[in-house]
C-alpha cells in the first residue's frame, strides 16, 4: 500500500504554560495515494490546524509528517509538493482569470507558452472556458473557486489540500460543486484532503473520513462504516440523526448481546467486532430510517430467522417535512425515538398513526449497535 500523506503521533500546542492549548494530540493517519480523504468534525476539533501542518503553515509540536515518504519537518510551503485551496479563494483582483492560474507557474520560470498551455488545459478541466480573459469580479462565487482550483492543479501537486472550500456558496451550488469536486478528483487522480464540518459533505465526496473531536481522530473509516458503526457516541451523534436507547448489557453471545431497559424489556443488539465492551452501562444508537412500527394489535409479519424486535409505543409527535414524515414515539423506559418514515404513494397499505396512538415499534438486529457510555 502506498501512502501519499503520513502523520506519526502528531501533536500541536499553542502557548505555553497555563495559556497552553493542544489543538491536535498526538494523531496518527495514513492517506493512501489517490485517495479522496476529509477531515470531518465540528469548529475547534483541530481538523484545520491538521491540514495546515501537512501544508507547512504550521510545524508540529512534536511527531513526524512525511509526504511521499519524505519528512517534511521544518521544509516551508512552497518547497512541499502539496498545494492549498481556502474558502476566500484568494484570488488576486487586478489580474485576469489566466494571469491567476498561471501565476504558480510564472514563479518557476516556466516558458510563457508552457505557462499558457498548462493554465488553459486546467480552466478546462474545471469546466470554465472562454473566461480566461475576466477578472474575478466578473465571475460567480462558483466560478471564483473553480479558477481557485484551476490555480492549485495547474502545478501538478502530489496532494491538494482543500480547506473548506465551498463554505461560502449558497446550498444548490455547494451540493452541485461536491459531485464535481469528486469527478475531477478522480479524473487527476491525485490525492485530495478535505477539511470540513459538513458530514453530507464529506459522505458525498470522500473514499475515507476522520472524525475529529477535541484534537483526537475518533475514528476513520469508510462513509458506510462511519454511519453504519460509529466507534463512539460523539461519532453516532455526530454523523446524521440518532436515537440513543441506554440499557444495561445482562449476557452476550455470538457477537449479540441482550440489553435490559429501565422497565426491564430486554432487547437484542450487535456488539462491535473490533473492540470490547467494558461496562455493564451501555446505549444502542439507531438511526430514525432503520425503524418502523405496525398497528399495536396486528401479528408479527416476520419470520424469526429475522430477528426482528418489536417494542411498545406511544406517537407523541408527527411533523410532515416533505420527503418522509418524522414521528416523536415513546417506548420502554420512556425513552423517546425518532422514526423517519418515507413519504411514498402507498396509502392503501402504508400505516399512517395519529398523535397519540399506540403502536408496535420494531426494527432489525442488523440496525442495532451497542455502545458504551
Amino acid at each position: 500500500m502506498a501512502y501519499d500523506v503520513v502523520l506519526k503521533k502528531v501533536m500541536k500546542q499553542f502557548g505555553s504554560g497555563n495559556q497552553a492549548f493542544v489543538a491536535v494530540d498526538h494523531i496518527d493517519l495514513q492517506i493512501e495515494e489517490g485517495e479522496f480523504f476529509a477531515l470531518l468534525g465540528p469548529s475547534g476539533c483541530g481538523k484545520t490546524t491538521t491540514l495546515r501542518m501537512i501544508a507547512g503553515f504550521e510545524q508540529p509540536t512534536s511527531g513526524e509528517i512525511l509526504i511521499r515518504d519524505r519528512p517534511v519537518q521544518g521544509i516551508p510551503p512552497f518547497h512541499r509538493p502539496v498545494n492549498t485551496v481556502f474558502q476566500d479563494y484568494a484570488l488576486f483582483p487586478h489580474m485576469t482569470v489566466l494571469q491567476n492560474v498561471m501565476f504558480g507557474l510564472q514563479m518557476e520560470k516556466l516558458p510563457r507558452k508552457v505557462c499558457v498551455e498548462r493554465a488553459m488545459e486546467a480552466l478546462e478541466l474545471v469546466q470554465l472556458p472562454g473566461v480566461e480573459n475576466r477578472r474575478p469580479a466578473q465571475l460567480s462565487g462558483g466560478q471564483q473557486q473553480r479558477v481557485a482550483l484551476a490555480r492549485a492543479l495547474v502545478k501538478r501537486p502530489a496532494v491538494l489540500l482543500l480547506d473548506e472550500p465551498l463554505g461560502a456558496l449558497d446550498l444548490k451550488l455547494r451540493k452541485q460543486m461536491q459531485f464535481e469536486l469528486k469527478s475531477m478528483q478522480q479524473q487527476v487522480g491525485i490525492t485530495f484532503i478535505y477539511v470540513t464540518h459538513d458530514q453530507e459533505e464529506a459522505m458525498t465526496m470522500a473514499d475515507r473520513i476522520a472524525v475529529m473531536h477535541g484534537g483526537n481522530v475518533l475514528q476513520i473509516g469508510s462513509p458506510r462504516e462511519v454511519y453504519e458503526k460509529p466507534a463512539t457516541r460523539f461519532v453516532a451523534d455526530f454523523i446524521g440523526e440518532t436515537n440513543f436507547i441506554r440499557g444495561t448489557l445482562e449476557s452476550s453471545n455470538e457477537g449479540v448481546g441482550q440489553v435490559r431497559l429501565q422497565d426491564g424489556v430486554v432487547i437484542q443488539a450487535q456488539l462491535p467486532d473490533d473492540r470490547p465492551i467494558l461496562s455493564d452501562n451501555v446505549t444502542i444508537p439507531i438511526r430514525p430510517e432503520r425503524i418502523a412500527f405496525l398497528p399495536k394489535d396486528a401479528e408479527n409479519p416476520f419470520s424469526p430467522d429475522n430477528q426482528i424486535t418489536f417494542l411498545d409505543g406511544t406517537i407523541i409527535e408527527s411533523n410532515y417535512i416533505g420527503t418522509d414524515t418524522r414521528y416523536l414515539v415513546r417506548i420502554a423506559g420512556d425513552n423517546e425515538i425518532v422514526v423517519r418514515i418515507q413519504n411514498v404513494d402507498y396509502k392503501d397499505v402504508l400505516f399512517e398513526p395519529e398523535v397519540g396512538e399506540d403502536v408496535k415499534v420494531f426494527f432489525p438486529l442488523k440496525s442495532t449497535y451497542i455502545l458504551e457510555h
